[in-house]
């Protein structure tokens, strides 16, 4: 059997999570199922027979549906592109479970909006279904649901999807194939002497600058949305890949570091309720807090006490999730509230032994407590 190589700094992984663009499972408009699309399944095949749990996140729902209807670019009215997912969505599911039979592998079917990421309940109830769908060897193939996801399909954002899939399934590796082999210091397709950047040690302010949004006619977004992905599941304690996935295989992303950008991890992985309060959950409203309560929260490792918050943005319950702003308006925490906003705009400023007096009663020293929160980004000055 084939052995897996891959590339220096990159440790072999039990779990990977494959994103794929429009581009590359899109047949050629004479509709010639491309060699690429063959490659692909053949090196998940290997992967998992390497014993390697695979989870494919795949775009092309829409792309394939516009080759249905016979249109020549993207449609720009939401129930077009609705249409366009329907019916490309059937398309693309009979590619692949005929092509992964030919590999002996059964494949799972998983639509997605946001609402089954960010509602706890039905993000747990997901992640027992995808478990379950590894345990039993098969590959789950992923999609947002398009027909129903209106906002979704304004952004087309699926390397964000990929990237959550990630985290939910706690994967060591994200693997981001797109048409480019990875980050470049300047855009290769504009400047010639662009030079490729195969390693990536910490995502920077300086780092995100080097991407721009370059969007095609049948794809949405660009190296920005791979680098946030990127971002994202790094922080988490995960590595993530950026590679070519159109003119080179996937095996060669996970080998040569020409075909790719490899994004180290940070060095303390996350646990899993940590992931999903830091990167998944739905803010309900904002916390302003002060300098000292920042230096405490990223320095100290405390918990968040009514007297470091100066300002409440929104309206939310007890139990809902904020972000925390330092003075400045960067957000450098995310959290879940033991108080209301209502409640906390009354006590706010306020010392911890004053709340029961300010409320008439006091459920928790904390606003929000060190063990509901996770520390996104946090200089501290």
């Amino acid at each position: 059997m084939q052995q897996i190589k891959y590339r220096k700094h990159l440790a072999p992984p039990t779990t990977v999570v494959v994103k794929v663009g429009s581009r590359i499972v899109t047949p050629d408009r004479n509709l010639v199922r491309t060699r690429r699309i063959h490659a692909l399944m053949e090196d998940i095949a290997l992967l998992k027979k390497a014993g390697v749990s695979v989870a494919l996140v795949s775009s092309g729902a829409i792309a394939h549906g516009m080759l249905k209807l016979g249109l020549e670019s993207r449609p720009r009215t939401i129930p077009l592109q609705q249409a366009c997912a329907g019916i490309g969505q059937i398309t693309l599911m009979h590619m692949y479970e005929n092509l992964f039979a030919k590999q002996h592998i059964t494949i799972g079917q998983v639509l997605l909006t946001w609402d089954d990421l960010r509602e706890k309940k039905r993000y747990l109830n997901l992640r027992n279904a995808l478990f379950q769908l590894l345990a039993h060897n098969a590959v789950p193939i992923i999609n947002e649901n398009d027909s129903v996801g209106v906002e979704e399909i304004r952004f087309g954002d699926n390397d964000t999807l990929g990237a959550q899939v990630g985290l939910l399934l706690g994967a060591e590796l994200f693997v981001n194939l797109s048409d480019i082999n990875g980050l470049y210091d300047r855009n290769p397709r504009e400047h010639s002497d662009a030079r490729h950047i195969p390693l990536v040690e910490k995502i920077t302010p300086s780092v995100h600058q080097l991407a721009k949004k370059e969007g095609n006619s049948i794809g949405v977004g660009g190296m920005v949305t791979k680098l946030r992905a990127a971002d994202m599941v790094t922080r988490s304690g995960m590595y993530a890949l950026i590679g070519d996935g159109y003119h080179g295989r996937l095996c060669d992303v996970l080998s040569l570091e020409t075909a790719g950008t490899l994004f180290l991890p940070s060095k303390r992985k996350m646990r899993s309720r940590h992931r999903w309060i830091a990167f998944t959950g739905k803010s309900h409203g904002t916390l302003q807090v002060d300098e000292g309560a920042k230096q405490a929260l990223c320095s100290r490792g405390k918990s968040l006490l009514s007297a470091g918050i100066r300002d409440v943005g929104g309206t939310f319950r007890i139990g809902q999730m904020v972000d925390i702003h330092d003075k400045d308006g960067y957000m450098i925490a995310r959290g879940m509230v033991n108080y209301s906003s209502h409640e906390i705009r009354k006590i706010m400023g306020r010392r911890s032994n004053q709340i029961e007096n300010l409320l008439g009663q006091k459920a928790f020293d904390e606003v929000v407590h060190r063990n509901n929160m996770v520390v996104v980004r946090c200089p501290v000055t």
